[in-house]
C-alpha cells in the first residue's frame, strides 16, 4: 500500500476537484503545476492530481466532438 502522506486521492475528493475545476477553468493549470511540484515527493498524489486535468481535458474534448457532430448532422438534414 501507499503511505498515509502520499495516498492517492479518492474518488469523492477527484470529484470535488473535477467540479471545481468546471467552475474555475484556471485550476487546469493548478493541477499542472501541482503535478510538476510534487511529481518527486509525492508521485501517487501526484499522479491522481494530474488524472483529475486529464479527465477534465477528456470531458472538453467529448463535448466538442459531440457538438460538432450535431451541427454536421443538422446541416444534413437541411439539405434534404
Amino acid at each position: 500500500m501507499f503511505p498515509a502522506h502520499d495516498a492517492p486521492l479518492t474518488s469523492g475528493q477527484r470529484f470535488v476537484l473535477l467540479v471545481l475545476t468546471l467552475f474555475f477553468p484556471f485550476l487546469l493549470f493548478v493541477w499542472g503545476l501541482a503535478f510538476f511540484w510534487f511529481r518527486d515527493t509525492y508521485p501517487q498524489r501526484a499522479r491522481s492530481i494530474a488524472g483529475v486535468g486529464l479527465t477534465f481535458l477528456q470531458g472538453v474534448l467529448l463535448v466538442a466532438v459531440v457538438v460538432v457532430a450535431v451541427q454536421l448532422l443538422a446541416g444534413a438534414l437541411s439539405r434534404l
